[in-house]
């Protein structure tokens, strides 16, 4: 029994010590994407206040870039390690020869909501999807930029409630700030976006969210891409030149949204968002936070599902987005659950 516990004892400090050794290899410094004063952020604001990248002993530096475009522009001038947007963002980039691959996920489910101005006049707006959307044929419609997932999605709920895509005029309002402001000056009569909007549109009552994606509604063929719906990735050189250095902040990143999570946790997170959330003249801020921060931490999630990933690819496809099929196991990182 003592021999047999002593081997025990010898085989937890080998374990122990192959796993520091792991720690020290990777070592470095990663640059990843943030979004300028964005709640999707949090996991990593977190991950940095609470020491998460050192425990892993790297050094986790935020790159701040707008948009998902502007980040994989960065990554191919070297200027940035790892990127952060939903997966289809990611596959348009490698349709057209940017050689990418998912490290990790980030969020579980969509997160965009379609919201309309209060004093629109809607026939259908108590009736709720399909119908609803059908009230929209005709207007003008915000999306963050022309050509990207939220047109594509928006397109998608026209569809899906039986009309054409292009059954609305898009325009182009970027970031959540600068959609809110659009639909407020009345530049647009609705618009795909995600929080704060939302958030704001239940204090303000300025708006309304006609759609919530991230409760379920809208088409099965947006739905279909629930479980892995955001991701962290890199292009593929980076991530096998630096295996060990991916592996630690994916660590990182699971480790700080395991955190978040936990709901005696809460109080700590609203304060981190608080010192980087600016919400203007909004009324019932501290409400509007809390409500964001709750939101959030709802989308986050550490599994990764491969159908999801699928279902993207098929979207695309049927999109006309992409000219030809990809090679989607070629974009998942070997280390992912099969």
């Amino acid at each position: 029994m003592k021999s047999m516990n002593s081997l025990i004892a010898t085989v937890g400090l080998s374990l122990a010590a192959c796993a520091g050794l792991a720690q020290a290899q990777a070592g470095g410094t990663i640059r990843y994407h943030e979004y300028p004063g964005n709640i999707l952020n949090l996991v990593t604001w977190a991950m940095v206040d609470k020491g998460f990248c050192e425990k892993e002993r790297i050094k986790c530096q935020p790159v701040v870039l707008a948009s998902g475009p502007l980040a994989q522009q960065a990554a191919a001038s070297g200027s940035l390690d790892v990127i952060y947007t939903s997966a289809d963002v990611m596959m348009q980039a490698v349709g057209k020869g940017n050689d990418l691959m998912i490290v990790g996920p980030q969020i579980t489910n969509n997160l965009y909501v379609l919201v309309t101005r209060a004093e629109l006049p809607l026939p259908n707006k108590a009736a709720g999807y399909p119908a609803n959307v059908r009230d929209l044929k005709g207007l003008k419609i915000g999306v963050s930029a022309r050509g990207s997932a939220t047109e594509l999605q928006m397109k998608a709920l026209f569809t899906g409630a039986g009309l054409p895509g292009d059954s609305a005029t898009y325009i182009a309002v970027g970031a959540p700030n600068t959609a809110y402001a659009a639909l407020a000056a009345k530049q647009v009569d609705a618009a795909l976006t995600w929080d704060p909007v939302p958030s704001i549109c239940n204090a303000t009552k300025a708006c309304d969210v006609s759609v919530d994606l991230r409760k379920g509604q809208g088409p099965a063929e947006l739905l279909s891409m629930n479980g892995t719906f955001v991701v962290w990735y890199a292009r593929r050189e980076f991530v096998e030149k630096n295996g060990p250095l991916v592996d630690a902040f994916v660590r990182s990143t699971a480790a700080a949204t395991g955190w978040v999570k936990d709901p005696k946790n809460f109080a700590e997170a609203l304060e981190i968002a608080k010192k980087r959330i600016t919400l203007g003249d909004v009324p019932n801020k501290d409400e509007v936070l809390k409500e964001m921060v709750t939101g959030v931490i709802d989308l986050y999630g550490l599994g990764f599902k491969r159908s999801s990933i699928e279902a993207f690819h098929t979207f695309l496809l049927n999109a006309k987005v992409l000219d030809k099929p990809l090679n989607v196991d070629s974009l998942i990182y070997s280390k992912l659950p099969k």
